[in-house]
């Protein structure tokens, strides 16, 4: 909502010119607090006084950064200010000038002149509008960030001056409304000599060596365990000790279905029982017939042949009851996913560890792994105790990956221990496996860069 003025028809007297001037400058202060941003109400500064306080030319201009150069912003009259011609070039070294001496803090006047150390001839010996009155906008600091440069051939009167500081003041607590998120970067010391030095520390820093490292899961697994794997094809009936039981050496564990080899050993002796009775009656015959003495080799042959069965059948049945030759911990799974199961010959059934052998088995995954040598050191963080890490050493590094779960591949590391400290087999966690010495830029870009790499396939 606009506020107009009816100026009366005949010419106003001294007081009707001062209370004109009250009610313009009411209404300036409402059009200010309507403004929607900075750069509407920066563009309403240099654009709307002209009528209170005659000039020629108004400049908005604003430090692009906390303790740098004003840079010009918005020119009256001009819906883009353009800051790299040659005169809004010397009116910023002008103003650089008087920053510099401490005269941008106050609402100032002076006139329009090269500064002294100025080279070459500048633009504003021919200058036009020679006197300039600097209008500062203040921050919540107090911080002159934003100012107003008003330019004209005459000098500004006291009660202009006293008009503009007041308008100053309006302008300034306006602007701090749409300044406050950047309140902290503002403060925040971005001249050259602290970027050069932020720049140089954070150089300095990315050139640190550390220790490249990845995670990965681990398993603790028994280290060179008595594997018992299925001697013969068959089902297996029972599995007899419970898992992660103690056994001992010679006992029983598994127990295959039985009856087909003990029904072929009970028919393999019955045809060796049968092979000896020929046999013996063959040799007491060949003394007297000599059709008998031809038969005596192949009688004795089918003997050999039906006892060397027996043995065969023997012996199946004898394996379908598996016995552990060492002691330790009855190591799989469950017993539902193995009784009733078929097997074949070589099928690992279940380990038999000693619990204080361990071993570590990390799977590192192909797009995480690093070169690895044994003898770096490992640190083990399992799921039981996640804030206990424990210290082990890396054995090996298989040279081909595996396909895992979820069609991931991944290395098998192997890592010993190289504490007292002994997990129960099976327990599972995240290990971190060190490699060699890098920069510490190339630890925290490394798999930027490789994933940028496989996106763009260099």
């Amino acid at each position: 909502m606009s506020i107009s003025i009816q100026l009366p028809q005949q010419p106003p007297t001294d007081d009707g010119k001062a209370h004109l001037a009250a009610l313009h400058l009411l209404t300036l202060e409402a059009e200010i607090r309507r403004q929607p941003s900075r750069q509407d109400l920066l563009f309403h500064l240099v654009n709307s006084l002209h009528d209170l306080v005659p000039y020629g030319q108004a400049m908005a201009w604003r430090r692009g950064r906390k303790g740098g150069k004003f840079q010009l912003k918005v020119v009256s009259g001009l819906p883009v200010a353009d800051r790299h011609t040659p005169l809004a070039e010397a009116l910023q070294g002008l103003l650089a000038a008087h920053d510099k001496a401490g005269y941008l803090n106050n609402q100032v006047t002076f006139e329009v002149q090269p500064p002294g150390n100025s080279a070459g001839r500048s633009p504003l010996l021919d200058f036009a509008l020679r006197h300039a009155l600097w209008i500062p906008l203040r921050d919540y600091d107090g911080a002159v960030n934003t100012g107003a440069l008003l330019l004209r051939e005459q000098p500004f009167t006291p009660r202009e001056q006293t008009l503009l500081q007041r308008l100053g003041e309006t302008y300034g607590h306006a602007l701090r409304v749409f300044g406050r998120q950047r309140r902290l970067i503002d403060r925040l010391p971005l001249s050259k000599r602290s970027l050069g030095i932020g720049a140089a520390i954070i150089v300095a820093a990315a050139l640190i060596p550390v220790r490249l490292s990845v995670m990965a899961p681990v398993e603790v697994i028994a280290d060179q365990p008595y594997v018992l794997t299925a001697p013969i094809n068959g089902v297996i009936r029972n599995i007899l000790v419970a898992p992660n039981t103690q056994v001992q050496a010679n006992q029983a564990l598994v127990q295959f279905e039985d009856i087909q080899p003990r029904n072929e050993m009970v028919l393999a002796q019955q045809q060796l029982a049968v092979a000896q009775a020929k046999d013996s009656r063959t040799s007491a015959a060949a003394f007297n017939d000599a059709e008998a003495a031809h038969e005596l080799a192949i009688a004795a042959a089918e003997h050999d042949l039906a006892r060397v069965n027996y043995e065969y059948t023997l012996e199946i049945l004898q394996r379908t009851l598996i016995h552990t030759p060492s002691a330790g911990l009855a190591v799989y799974s469950d017993r539902r996913d193995w009784e009733g199961r078929s097997v074949q010959v070589g099928e690992e059934i279940m380990q038999v560890a000693d619990p204080d052998r361990i071993a570590y088995r990390v799977d590192l995954s192909t797009g995480n792994a690093i070169e690895l040598k044994p003898g770096n050191p490992v640190s083990i963080y399992l799921e039981s105790a996640p804030l206990g890490g424990i210290k082990a050493e890396l054995k090996s590094v298989s040279y081909t990956p595996k396909t895992t779960g979820g069609n991931q591949t991944s290395y098998t590391v192997m890592a010993m221990p190289t504490t007292d400290t002994r997990p129960r087999i099976g327990s599972r966690g995240t290990a971190r496996v060190y490699g060699e010495y890098a920069p510490l830029a190339f630890q925290l870009l490394r798999r930027p860069i490789a994933a940028v790499r496989q996106y763009l396939g260099v």
